[in-house]
């Protein structure tokens, strides 16, 4: 009965012990002296690559010769070297994007290539596209029509306006077919195509990828990349050169609409359309169809890259506005070029 009684004292003095100072002990009594010495010796190396780093600043400087510029010469390697953290850091942001152009390169031609086999249009191959055309165009002809009207509104009108006013009504074509038709029509398109659609795709790829169900397709003996991209990429293509010709035909109307009832413009529709196409050169023809075709192939295939890509340490916060950034990059690499080609 007495040693009933004195367990039972005892284990009420170990539960009137906080929990809390009982892993405190715990952490205090795993604290061996081997753990102790680690973190000397992890100190002891930082110290000791420090002094290095000291040793190896000193030697390059003791390597200036002595001139009248040599002063100089040493400021500015002391500021290149105490620079040198920051300079890596824009480095790699540098990189990282060059990388991913270069990626976006290297799976474009992959499309290209694949897309001649007649083994890659399976029967799931198809549906995909379709689904994806459906997608694409469906989703984003609403905002581009309404985006075309605000365009028509906003540019087409003024620009008939002010040139009425000022007597250049010869120039209303030229000027429409350089400032809409080439420059504004394609980077306003592939941003509606790039919000509506790139990034849904970024986050349905990066879904797979960290579902695991990539090695699972893999697994099975399928492949992701036609699966996945390739169907993606010529859904894009089309969705592109769809709503860009919607965009054009659109915002001219509006521009026009607004002009005919404000009485600055008495020609008819079809005149004025017809004086539209008269102001198109030959390379236009091929210019602006082209940009098109290329912003939303290139739109398509690195949504795809971005999504399937993902690190473990992605989440939407990081992988959404990633896909964005590249998207507008892509939009803006391609009107630059074609501009500059052309």
């Amino acid at each position: 009965m007495n040693d009933y009684q004195n367990n039972n004292d005892q284990y009420a003095k170990r539960e009137s012990v906080p929990r809390s100072d009982k892993q405190v002990e715990t952490i205090l009594s795993s604290l061996n002296d081997n753990g102790i010495h680690d973190v000397d010796r992890y100190m002891e190396s930082i110290r000791i690559r420090e002094a290095e780093q000291g040793q190896t600043l000193y030697e390059r400087l003791k390597t200036v010769e002595p001139g009248f510029f040599s002063i100089f010469r040493k400021i500015g390697i002391v500021i290149f070297w105490y620079m040198q953290p920051v300079l890596n850091v824009i480095g790699s942001a540098t990189r990282s994007y060059f990388r991913f152009l270069l990626s976006v390169l290297a799976v474009s031609w992959g499309v290209l290539v694949e897309s001649i086999s007649p083994l890659t249009w399976r029967r799931t191959v198809k549906y995909e596209f379709k689904r994806m055309v459906g997608l694409a165009i469906g989703g984003g002809f609403f905002s581009t029509f309404f985006t075309a009207s605000l365009a028509g509104l906003a540019v087409v009108s003024q620009a008939i306006l002010w040139l009425g006013a000022a007597g250049l009504t010869k120039m209303t074509g030229p000027i429409l077919v350089t400032v809409l038709v080439r420059e504004l029509a394609p980077v306003l398109v592939g941003m509606i195509l790039l919000g509506r659609n790139g990034i849904l795709t970024v986050t349905e790829c990066s879904l797979l990828a960290m579902g695991g169900q990539l090695k699972f397709f893999t697994s099975m003996g399928i492949d992701a990349f036609i699966t996945i991209v390739v169907p993606r990429a010529w859904a894009f293509t089309i969705a592109s050169f769809t709503l860009g010709m919607v965009f054009g035909i659109i915002s001219l109307f509006m521009g026009y609409l607004v002009t005919y009832f404000m009485g600055t413009m008495h020609d008819s529709i079809w005149m004025f359309y017809s004086n539209i196409l008269a102001a198109m050169t030959g390379w236009d023809y091929i210019l602006v169809p082209s940009k098109f075709i290329v912003m939303g192939f290139l739109i398509g295939v690195g949504s795809c890259i971005t999504g399937m890509n993902v690190k473990v340490t992605d989440d939407p916060a990081t992988l959404l506005p990633k896909g964005f950034t590249r998207g507008i990059l892509l939009i803006m690499v391609v009107n630059i070029l074609f501009t500059i080609g052309f």
